[in-house]
């Protein structure tokens, strides 16, 4: 009887996004629900840390499982399975988990049924456009993404703890995953007659001998996978660090800091427009490199350009510079356009690496491909960024950023090396390869 209606429901793109709009919304509302509750206990700062473990080993333990379950059951199924998985993992712990110290159950569960829906959803941008670039739909995604953070963590979670707590919070959270179980079941059956989603089941969905095979040959996928874990590794490392530039190298007030973040929001933004157009992986790979190069340049530039600036004012003993340069904050002034590179770098990144996977990876492994594109990314960051945060607190941010940039430049050097860097195929015989 439902699934007349269901089916009937809207067209698939609009689902898909509406569904991923919501999903971020509802994500992002749980995980302020639980740093709230995570924050209130009597040892709030071990109950904060095992929250953040908590969120990090799903995608190392069960990343690459969840990858072989959506092949098996399709992208479509396996994003509606995930997605009442996740309603179900809130219920619970909405009626079963209430103390403070419980926070990373709920999250570890979370993050275990999360390794169906995330590979789903990514694989499913190939089955709405089947015979298009995928530039633009990814473009959309990563500004729903930003969409759905602010809109679940930063407008709905803190009315909704005013009026009832983490606990209300929570409520709210799981009304969101229950609606978005209901716009999967019509994604999904709006989507099963579409060519690209009967070629699942893969019947190999638990064998990695061909993903591994593909990775092997794929010059372009691992280049995607090596931006993504450099452009995760920058991202967090400037978050950890950002708070000690400001205080200790910039020397700005909170309503400057305002000022500094908008550049980067406008370039993130510029990002998004600038990889949402008729993207090719060969067009993609550029972007990629340029992004690698505009964070080399951003982290170096934030680590001693004003200080470069300010020598060449001091050395050229030309009485109105060297005036000028003691009047003025350099180091605030640098950061405001290299937020901007940044901004564009972090964003347009993402897309084009995305779009390399989307449009080489055959129909059949695509689940399997980002699934192990997020786990080989999880692994690789995880000790960078402890390292980072210890070497922030007792270096100070200028080293760490540098320490960044190092990584960055190695990996750039590593793709560009024709010992590392085989030959890229001709266009027609990838699109050929990932459709067949």
């Amino acid at each position: 009887m439902l699934a007349r209606p269901l089916r009937a429901a809207g067209n698939p793109r609009s689902l898909y996004f509406s569904a991923k709009l919501l999903a971020q919304i509802a994500q992002n509302m749980l995980l302020a629900a639980l740093f709230v509750m995570a924050g209130t206990s009597s040892h709030a700062a071990i109950d904060v840390s095992s929250l953040f473990i908590a969120t990090l080993l799903p995608a190392a333990f069960f990343g690459v499982a969840g990858g072989a379950i959506a092949d098996r059951v399709g992208p479509a199924r396996g994003f509606m399975l995930g997605s009442a998985l996740r309603f179900g993992v809130v219920a619970l712990g909405i009626f079963f988990l209430h103390a403070p110290n419980s926070a990373w159950l709920i999250a570890f569960a979370y993050g275990t049924v999360s390794q169906i829906s995330a590979p789903a959803e990514m694989a499913l941008v190939r089955t709405i456009r089947p015979e298009e670039r995928t530039g633009r739909a990814h473009s959309i995604i990563v500004a729903i993404q930003y969409a759905g953070q602010g809109i679940g963590m930063l407008a709905i979670a803190p009315v909704l703890y005013i009026f009832g707590g983490a606990r209300l919070i929570l409520v709210g959270s799981g009304i969101g995953f229950l609606g978005l179980t209901i716009l999967t079941a019509a994604l999904s059956l709006r989507l099963q007659d579409i060519a690209a989603e009967q070629l699942q089941p893969a019947r190999d969905a638990f064998s990695f001998r061909a993903v591994t095979r593909f990775f092997r040959h794929e010059a372009l996928a691992r280049d995607a996978v090596t931006v993504l874990a450099i452009k995760s590794m920058a991202a967090q490392g400037i978050l950890i660090t950002l708070p000690l530039y400001v205080r200790h190298d910039i020397g700005i007030g909170r309503e400057a800091v305002a000022f500094l973040i908008l550049p980067g929001i406008v370039g993130a933004l510029f990002g998004l427009v600038w990889t949402g157009g008729m993207l090719t992986p060969r067009r993609a790979r550029s972007i990629m490199r340029l992004c690698l190069l505009g964070l080399i340049v951003g982290v170096f530039a934030l680590a001693s350009l004003d200080y470069g600036i300010t020598a060449v004012f001091e050395f050229s003993q030309i009485p109105p510079l060297v005036h000028f340069s003691v009047a003025l904050n350099t180091t605030y002034i640098v950061a405001l356009p290299v937020a901007f590179i940044l901004g564009t770098a972090l964003s347009a990144s993402v897309v084009a690496a995305r779009v390399v996977l989307t449009e080489t990876a055959p129909i059949g492994q695509q689940s399997r491909v980002f699934a192990v594109q997020s786990t080989l990314t999880d692994a690789v960051v995880v000790l960078p960024l402890l390292l980072l945060g210890v070497g922030a607190q007792f270096a100070g941010a200028r080293p760490t950023l540098a320490a960044i940039g190092i990584v960055a430049t190695l990996a750039f050097v590593a793709m560009e090396h024709p010992r590392f860097r085989p030959a890229i195929r001709p266009e027609a015989a990838i699109v050929a390869e990932a459709s067949a």
